[in-house]
């Protein structure tokens, strides 16, 4: 198979991505590339990995020329995808291949679309007729049920519920252990906060956070 991959940011994130990527043995070489100031050494899942490289993202033409050509946004995001949105654009211009990075755990339907560039998480479940875009994640034990719409650059956290055709706008984040009834709008650039309860939609640009989750900023 001979197959390679670059993580790019070494953080919390890259440890569960590690861990989907070795769950389906589809890669040989597992790759980091983080800043300068990120010490890689403290990456624990190390002693699982082919092949740790430590290499910073000004390196990152270097590595595509030297047969390095798929590659994953490692770097989380809370409420700020500027990161995440900056690499990707380098990525792309240098012409890496994002795949999307579905854990062995996962189940997703085989009615459902994910995106370039998406995590899926260990015991995640995206059902019939869904569709997420691309750089999503979809956290560990969160459920996206059937025709829902998530969008690009999106975090779906862990252990949250998204009933029936909701849509996300891009580059919102839904807190930890949320509930999202069935049919709500939730827009763009939406930061939503752990354990709400989400009944009503919610419009571009705000936080909001709650049982009823209600509009704070």
């Amino acid at each position: 198979m001979n197959k390679s991959i670059l993580l790019i940011g070494g953080g919390g994130h890259c440890h569960s991505v590690i861990d989907s990527i070795i769950s389906c043995e589809q890669y040989d070489n597992i790759g980091v590339v983080a800043r300068d100031d990120m010490n890689l050494r403290n990456l624990r899942n190390d002693e699982l990995v082919a092949d740790i490289l430590v290499g910073t993202d000004a390196e990152l033409p270097e590595l595509f020329a030297a047969g390095w050509h798929e590659a994953f946004i490692s770097l989380g995001s809370v409420g700020n995808t500027t990161g995440r949105t900056n690499i990707y654009s380098l990525l792309k211009k240098i012409g890496f291949i994002l795949p999307a990075i579905i854990d062995k755990s996962a189940v997703v339907s085989s009615a459902a679309t994910i995106g370039e560039g998406t995590f899926v998480g260990k015991k995640a479940v995206v059902n019939s007729g869904s569709k997420v875009g691309k750089c999503a994640i979809i956290n560990t034990g969160s459920i996206v049920e059937h025709d829902c719409r998530i969008g690009d650059f999106s975090h779906i956290s862990p252990g949250v519920t998204i009933c029936g055709q909701v849509n996300v706008g891009n580059h919102s984040h839904v807190g930890a252990g949320s509930v999202v009834i069935q049919t709500i709008n939730i827009g763009n650039n939406v930061l939503v906060g752990a354990g709400s309860v989400v009944v009503d939609d919610i419009v571009s640009n705000v936080k909001a956070f709650g049982n009823p989750c209600k509009v704070v900023g």
